[in-house]
């Protein structure tokens, strides 16, 4: 029996007095690693694929470092494009409205910072602008501009779960 596991669920069911300061900041921290990490697998991946392979990443098909990251934090990775704004009823109405956003700037080739929204009591959605020059939009939106973006779908348990309260203390965040 693997004590050490035990021990890390045990931990997990504390009871932690958290602020809304902390959450945002362990939000913008998972999400901004999550982000880059994607951004690297997805270039490592498409390096020497093959065209049904491509579509596949595309889609975040079999892409093992997605299913860990969902599996291990039980949150939602999506890639998203233009065609995503006017076709694509998943998205939540704040969500739209962020690519929507970082659409029209990608437009004027203006980068954008990232993104965190509330949605409503339980949820998260951090978004990140993929960088033009990776040609992630162009590739997999046949969109010229580039443009495309992470969206990750965060739950506030697990971002309170992940919080280490001392060591956010010792940083000054309250």
């Amino acid at each position: 029996m693997d004590t050490s596991k035990i021990l890390g669920t045990m931990e997990d069911y504390k009871v932690k007095r958290v602020s809304p300061a902390q959450i945002a900041y362990q939000v913008e921290v998972m999400g901004s690693e999550i982000t880059k990490a994607l951004t690297v697998d997805f270039e490592k991946q498409m390096k020497n694929a093959n065209q049904a392979r491509i579509e596949e990443i595309c889609q975040l098909k079999n892409m093992q470092l997605i299913d860990s990251l969902s599996e291990q934090y039980n949150l939602k990775v999506r890639l998203l494009g233009q065609p995503d704004i006017g076709s694509n009823n998943q998205l939540y109405a704040k969500e739209r409205e962020v690519l929507e956003a970082y659409a029209d700037n990608a437009a004027k080739k203006v980068n954008v910072g990232d993104n965190i929204q509330k949605i409503g009591d339980s949820l998260f959605v951090y978004t990140s602008q993929i960088p033009y020059e990776k040609g992630v939009g162009k590739l997999c939106f046949s969109d010229d501009t580039g443009f495309a973006i992470w969206s990750i779908v965060l739950r506030k348990s697990e971002v309170v779960k992940s919080i280490n309260v001392v060591k956010l203390r010792d940083k000054n965040i309250k």
